[in-house]
């Protein structure tokens, strides 16, 4: 199995919303833990993942790409900074 889906696996049996309200701290948990890829903010849906030797995830596993919007977050405030402001103010502070 996938080594990034066994850690979620077997680490994370409980969702403590980390899709709906904490996707930010879950992808620098990923970050934290399988160093050398990139957190992505998903305009479409105002959605955080990492991304890690090519494939994306979240808690739910490998997110597919359908119609994504991706920025990588480091370069996002570049991109809009009104929405980076907004996205610190209510999803990360």
């Amino acid at each position: 199995m996938n080594e990034v889906l066994n850690f979620i696996k077997s680490r994370f049996k409980v969702d403590c919303n980390w899709t709906t309200g904490n996707c930010f701290y879950f992808a620098k948990i990923l970050e934290a833990r399988f160093s050398g890829g990139s957190i992505y903010y998903d305009v479409i849906d105002g959605h955080f993942i990492y991304c890690y030797k090519g494939n994306y995830y979240d808690y739910n596993g490998i997110v597919e790409m359908n119609g994504r919007k991706l920025i990588a977050w480091d370069r996002f405030k570049d991109y809009d900074k009104n929405v980076y402001e907004r996205v610190l103010r209510d999803c990360i502070n």
